[in-house]
């Protein structure tokens, strides 16, 4: 008995561990940060970032874009976000060294539909205090993610369903020292909240008991449902340069974001003389989201065309390990050895006159994940090139309309020899299951936002 409730316990620090590699939108985003939080920078591909927007969406990208907001200004917007993800030529096979079972085959599907829709909602208000200060509020969805395995493909001892929700609350604060010069601060409370399931493979704890049973199957399975929530905080900061009335340079930078998500993992579905594994129990994981740093800038060719261009810098090699300890003592290791990434975008806009202004972009959304054997199936993400169109429709000078389309290509992510669970501390067995296989996966976002100057 001792021998096979240690598996899992360890099978419910695997799942607790994966409440944070939840953070990717349903589009499989390079990793945890959501960028789709303004539908005006969105047909530039993002391109404008930091160098100010001319709608209350600023705050999010560099809260020093107000102080070029005259008045009061309120923006909500909404990103329909269709994945169309499909998982191939899958296998999965036990990892099991010295046992007559290292190398056999699990049984399940080899196929898998992925495919998803989605919705981001924002909303962001500005206010003008005086010639020098501006306050505003934002709030937005930074993480997301939605995937739902079958219940019989060959993975489902690594992932069946994921969700991630997240709500960030940002009050933020500019200061203009002169026609040059703004600069922009703000706070970030964080709310997230995650839900997984993956199928426990019931035949390998029988067989640890010497049942003669071959595993794999379907047949003696359990599930694993685990869930967690937290509140986390942090601050961002924004410098916005002005010094030409063409051309402006914008800095951004966001902290880190320290979560401790508190869990319970319940084990559900096993009979017979599994039985006594169902239950519940604590779980708790501590993690740091990673700082990043955005730099923009925009420059007006003439009244009619603008270019504009970003990088922004993500610090993911912060996370090196996820280290979760559960009620019973058990502890787990799962290594992600994330590199840092980059974002490069460029765009244009064209104002023909004062209704309409049109836009395009083109950008590169670079992956945090080192190598296929350290991608998990839960956010089987990698490089994005996004590929962007939209307009702004100004219906009177108080209001505007913005929409905004985006396909986003998506280098065919491969699992290799991915394990269902990675260096445990205390001496236990690593998983016990292998996954191979890879994703034929694009994207396509269509958003829509309506900006109002109300004072």
């Amino acid at each position: 008995m001792a021998k096979y409730r240690t598996v899992v316990h360890h099978l419910r620090t695997c799942g607790i561990t994966a409440l944070l590699a939840l953070g990717s939108s349903s589009a499989f985003a390079s990793s945890f940060a959501l960028i789709e939080q303004s539908v005006s920078s969105m047909g530039s591909a993002y391109a404008r970032g930091s160098s100010g927007l001319d709608d209350a969406s600023t705050i999010y990208f560099n809260p020093a874009g107000m102080a070029r907001l005259h008045g009061s200004h309120l923006s909500g917007g909404l990103h329909i976000i269709n994945s169309n993800t499909d998982f191939e030529k899958g296998s999965a096979e036990y990892n099991l060294p010295g046992s007559p079972l290292d190398g056999a085959p699990v049984d399940g599907k080899k196929k898998d539909d992925l495919d998803l829709t989605a919705a981001v909602p924002s909303g962001y208000l500005s206010h003008q205090q005086s010639d020098k200060v501006w306050f505003g509020l934002g709030i937005n969805v930074p993480f997301g993610l939605e995937t739902d395995y079958s219940d019989g493909w060959v993975g489902r001892y690594h992932a069946l369903k994921s969700e991630l929700l997240t709500v960030n609350v940002n009050p933020s604060i500019a200061f203009r020292f002169n026609d040059n010069v703004s600069i922009g601060l703000g706070l970030n409370a964080m709310y997230a909240d995650g839900e997984l399931t993956n199928a426990i493979d019931g035949g390998l704890i029988l067989a640890s008991q010497g049942a003669q049973i071959m595993p794999g199957s379907r047949e003696y399975d359990g599930k694993l449902k685990l869930t967690g929530d937290d509140w986390g905080y942090g601050f961002n900061a924004g410098l916005l340069l002005e010094p030409t009335q063409n051309t402006r340079i914008g800095l951004h930078y966001r902290s880190e974001i320290d979560l401790t998500l508190d869990g319970d993992s319940k084990i559900s579905g096993f009979d017979g003389s599994l039985a006594a594994l169902n239950g519940k129990e604590d779980a708790k994981l501590k993690i740091t989201l990673p700082d990043s740093i955005s730099l923009s800038g925009y420059f007006a060719l003439n009244t009619r065309w603008a270019v504009m261009a970003d990088v922004t810098w993500t610090q993911w090699s912060d996370i090196d390990t996820l280290d979760t300890k559960t009620q019973s003592g058990t502890r787990s290791v799962a290594v992600w050895d994330y590199d840092d990434s980059f974002r490069y975008a460029l765009g244009t806009e064209f104002t023909p006159n004062r209704t309409w202004t049109f836009r395009t972009g083109v950008a590169l959304d670079e992956t945090p994940i080192p190598k296929d054997s350290l991608r998990s199936p839960r956010v089987p993400g990698n490089d994005r090139t996004w590929l962007t169109l939209g307009f702004t429709y100004r219906h009177t000078p108080n209001l505007t309309f913005d929409l905004g389309y985006a396909h986003l290509f998506v280098d065919d992510p491969k699992l290799k020899g991915v394990s269902d669970n990675h260096l445990p501390t205390s001496g236990q067995t690593t998983g016990s299951h292998s996954l191979s296989g890879e994703y034929d996966s694009s994207v396509d976002m269509l958003s829509a936002q309506v900006n109002w100057k109300f004072r």
